[in-house]
């Protein structure tokens, strides 16, 4: 295996480090798909696209090859019996939660490697070239995909990355850079990754960052952490001139909408902040609303957050890409939660989402966590 990850170990003072590096990559291609209609005094070279957005925290994709990552519990010799047959049902299960929502832009976490990204790619029918171009129907083996990988490798200790997956015959990026968060105890956690895209039909760029902030283990404590996660992409919004108008924050936060590391970490909540949380927005409309159960209620920890500038581009100027999404025509999230992607044994557990594992029980289902989505349009402004 190629790339693995880099054991990483620092230490460090108490205080945080914050390295930004800068990859550059390119993509070729062209074609459109959905098309939303905005005036024409706000086009750039064509008609503004709709896109959709999601994001999808697949809780641990591994691969059974071993690695010199921390992948010890996912091989075939491991008390899960991870295997082949597993690991292909893993990414079955996966696919189709992904074709079921089609995004143009998908942000993914807790990937272990490239390989696995290009295999979940390779199973999901709505990023293949069919013959016919009947990508639902068509049996026959697919040309090839019109979706580009954005991974990069992150030093966390279990070898866990982010990273995104866009369509581009919508998109090119013009460049890829990564956020490093280190904590204050020196562990280390997984880099932020921001990819810059632009919007072939119009010339428009938007910046997407992909997050997987700190986890809540070790109680309130671990606060300060995410604190820090929040802390090193403020500062690079705020310090980073190449960033355009156009941008969205993706991730599992760790953290719901209204917690410090949110409201005020990144300074966003409602429209009249910075950076508008459609998340929050939601949350403030329907408290029970949420992407992972706990026996206190639902946690909203997976979230999309848009510049208020790309806020109000859509804010009445916007209608769905799939109709029966939504009927409301401001921006907002949605969380994909369908009947057979929850457990129904029952239990205390009835309703939550349904594992690949709960404990060491092998359950052949999804992620602890519920994928979110919204549906945008880039509008350019003179």
């Amino acid at each position: 295996m190629q790339g693995f990850k880099q054991r990483f170990s620092l230490v460090m003072m108490v205080v945080m480090t914050i390295t930004v590096f800068a990859i550059g990559c390119g993509t070729t291609s062209v074609r459109g798909k959905r098309k939303l209609t905005v005036a024409a005094s706000d086009h750039v070279g064509g008609e503004s696209v709709g896109f959709r957005v999601a994001f999808y925290n697949l809780e641990n994709l591994f691969d059974t090859v071993d690695g010199p990552n921390d992948d010890a519990e996912f091989l075939p010799g491991s008390e899960s019996r991870w295997n082949s047959q597993r690991y292909q049902n893993k990414l079955n299960n996966m696919s189709k939660v992904i074709d079921s929502i089609a995004p143009d832009i998908l942000g993914v976490v807790e990937v272990e490697n490239a390989f696995v990204l290009e295999d979940l790619r390779k199973h999901c029918r709505s990023m293949q070239i069919s013959p016919s171009g009947d990508t639902e129907n068509d049996v026959r083996k697919p040309l090839g995909s019109d979706f580009e990988i954005v991974h990069r490798e992150s030093p966390d200790a279990r070898g866990i990355d982010v990273a995104l997956i866009y369509n581009r015959k919508k998109f090119y990026s013009t460049g890829v850079y990564m956020t490093r968060v280190t904590l204050a105890d020196g562990y280390a956690t997984r880099d932020i990754m921001r990819v810059h895209l632009v919007e072939r039909l119009t010339g428009d760029s938007l910046a997407v960052f992909v997050n997987h902030w700190p986890s809540r283990r070790g109680g309130a404590a671990s606060a300060a952490s995410r604190m820090a996660a929040a802390a090193a992409l403020s500062q690079t919004l705020h310090n980073n001139p190449t960033i355009p108008a156009n941008y969205l924050l993706m991730g599992d936060f760790n953290d719901d909408p209204e917690d410090v590391s949110i409201t005020e970490g990144l300074n966003a909540g409602d429209a009249y902040h910075p950076i508008v949380n459609l998340a929050y927005v939601a949350r403030a409309k329907d408290s029970t609303i949420g992407t992972l159960a706990w026996h206190t209620g639902w946690n909203m920890f997976d979230q999309i957050m848009i510049s208020r500038s790309l806020y109000f581009a859509n804010l009445h100027n916007h209608e769905p890409i799939v109709p029966k999404s939504t009927t409301a025509q401001d921006p907002q999230i949605q969380v994909y939660k369908r009947p057979w992607m929850l457990q129904h044994d029952g239990n205390k557990y009835d309703g939550w989402p349904l594992r690949t594992f709960a404990g060491k029980k092998y359950m052949n289902g999804f992620s602890d966590h519920l994928p979110v989505y919204t549906d945008l349009v880039l509008v350019h402004r003179h």
